[in-house]
Parts: C-alpha cells; sequence; structure tokens
C-alpha cells in the first residue's frame, strides 16, 4: 500500500496546521542542513522557457528519501492549470519501499513563503514596523501567515502594491489583525521608501524595481523569485541565502560585500544583522531539504485520511519468463 496526496488533500491537511508549524519547519531543517543529502538539482530545458528540475534529497534520521519532480510549462489552447507543476516520491531510505506520492503545489507555496517569512525574522530589524510587499498572490500569502504568527501584537503597517485589485483580497484576508495597518502604493517606488522590511513574490521582472536612493538605512530586502533588485547586489551591506552554492551564477556574486549561509548565522558561525544600519538582502533560492521535510510532517499528519491505494512492489525473486 502506498498513499496518494493530490492537491486537495494536501490543502486538507496544510490547513487544519498552524503556521507556527511552518516556522519550526524551515527553522529545524536549516539549523540541521548537514544532516539531510542533498544533491545539486538537475535541470532538463525545453523550448519557450519550459523546463523539469530534478531535486533528490535524504534525511536518514527520519528514515525518508525523496525525489521531487517540478516542472514549467506554458499551457496550451484549452488547458486549465496550473504552469508550474510538481509531485515527490516518499521511500523509506533503509529499505527503498516507496511509502508516498504527493502533489507539491500546494507545499511547495507554502514552504517558499515560510522560508522568506523565517528570513524576515532572523534579518529585519528587531523593531520593524513598516512592510513593503508587491506581488500578492499564493505565495505571499503563505509568507505573511506565517511572518504574523510570529508577531502577533506588533503594530504593522504593510505598504501593498497595487494590481488587479490583488490588493483588496490581502487587506479582506489580514484585517483579521487589528494590529495591521494598511497604505495602498501606485508605484514600486513608493512602496519601497520608508519600509523597513521589503517582500517581492512578483515572478516576471525585466528591470530593477527602484534606484538605490529609495532603499532606507536598516532596511532589509527579500526578493522570493530573486528578480528585481540586481543594483541592491551592489551596495547593500550584506548579502544572505540558503545555499550559496545555488547562487554562484548571479550576475554580482563575486561583488557581493559580504556573503552567508543562514545555516551558519543559525548555528552561530556567522554573523547576522549586527545593527540598524546595515542593508541587507537575503536570496532563498529553495531547498529540497524544506520539500522534503515538509512533505513528511504532512505525511504523519495524515494518519486519519483513506488514501491509500494497492502497490505491489517486487517481494521475491523472480524470472523474466
Amino acid at each position: 500500500m502506498i498513499k496518494v496526496f493530490d492537491f486537495e488533500t494536501c490543502k486538507k491537511i496544510g490547513t487544519k496546521l498552524s503556521s507556527d508549524n511552518f516556522f519550526d519547519w524551515v527553522d529545524f531543517a536549516l539549523k540541521h542542513k548537514t544532516d539531510f543529502q542533498m544533491p545539486s538539482k538537475s535541470r532538463m530545458n525545453q523550448d519557450d522557457g519550459n523546463y523539469y528540475a530534478c531535486m533528490p534529497c535524504m534525511y536518514e534520521e527520519e528514515n525518508i528519501a525523496g525525489l521531487k519532480m517540478i516542472g514549467r510549462h506554458l499551457l496550451k489552447p484549452g488547458e486549465n492549470r496550473s504552469t508550474m507543476l510538481g509531485d515527490i516520491l516518499l521511500y523509506e531510505s533503509d529499505t527503498g519501499i516507496l511509502n508516498a506520492l504527493m502533489d507539491m503545489e500546494y507545499i511547495t507555496t507554502l514552504r517558499t513563503g515560510a522560508a522568506a517569512a523565517h528570513s524576515a525574522i532572523m534579518f529585519a530589524k528587531k523593531d520593524f514596523k513598516t512592510v513593503g510587499l508587491f506581488g500578492l498572490g499564493n505565495i505571499m500569502f503563505a509568507c505573511i501567515d506565517v511572518l504574523m504568527s510570529q508577531i502577533k501584537d506588533r503594530e504593522i503597517t504593510f505598504k501593498l502594491y497595487k494590481y488587479h485589485n490583488h490588493e483588496e483580497r490581502f487587506m479582506d484576508y489580514f484585517s483579521k489583525y487589528p494590529n495591521i495597518k494598511f497604505e495602498l502604493c501606485d508605484t514600486y517606488e513608493e512602496t519601497i521608501i520608508d519600509s523597513d522590511l521589503i517582500i517581492s513574490a512578483v515572478t516576471r521582472v525585466t528591470e530593477n524595481f527602484a534606484s538605490d536612493e529609495c532603499y532606507n538605512e536598516g532596511c532589509t530586502v527579500i526578493p522570493i523569485m530573486t528578480l528585481g533588485f540586481q543594483n541592491c547586489d551592489l551596495f547593500f551591506d550584506k548579502v544572505f541565502t540558503d545555499e550559496i552554492n545555488q547562487i554562484r551564477g548571479f550576475k554580482y556574486f563575486d561583488q557581493f560585500k559580504s556573503i552567508e549561509n543562514t545555516t551558519d548565522v543559525l548555528l552561530g558561525k556567522a554573523e547576522g544583522r549586527t545593527n540598524d544600519k546595515e542593508r541587507i538582502l537575503v536570496y532563498n533560492y529553495g531547498l529540497a531539504i524544506h520539500d522534503l521535510y515538509f512533505a513528511l510532517q504532512f505525511y504523519r499528519n495524515s494518519l486519519d485520511l483513506e488514501n491509500e491505494i494497492e502497490y505491489c512492489y517486487c517481494r521475491d525473486k523472480f524470472f523474466m519468463i
């Protein structure tokens, strides 16, 4: 028997879990990164910017191995699906037995947003109060849900870049927090100026969002999709990342003033923010350890679900004829 988790099953599990859980899972995986085996992602490119990426990972401490396959494919006429689709296979690491097939659309969105929120708590000024946001889609909702779980009582102003009325949905959802205020902005520059923390989940960018002078002393910038802040690469004081080797190909990598892995900061091997004047940039490129660890937790929280199917793997020596 194996468990099969389609999108709706994952969503059902996820909506019953606490945002505190998601923050803790991100934190745990980063702190224990060296306990995971995580080979480099492999990528197969196709026409029109389409591609597949393969992300293997193993965590023997929990007897789990996984292989995530994710791809981007433009819609064909009449199709109704996301352009990004992904799945993960979960195995017992000591036997190789397949335990689960899991859709990763919901989990990828969740872990990506949670990782950004974790970075905000780690690297923003401790008393940050003004947060500029653009790209108010699902990942940003996940990010701010997790962020607010960590700063429930703080007075926060969210400056929202207006785009296709997404800001209305955002304000409607997060108005449940009485300590939140909203400001609507017509330009990226307006959103960034005077913001202590800037988070972007915009998926397509052809140029930088704003000129250098728009970024206040002491601000923290988290580009969830790693886009739109190349000018910041050249003058921000510090850059942090979930894995340095994954961003070595960035255009200005060799011109960063400082670059450290977030894991080293968490383990006390490197300094994080040391004062309220440093401008800090955080690039989370995405780690298979988070996919695997989140998938494992969803698997553990599925014990009451009837989502098993017969799967007969080879148990005996066999002959082809």
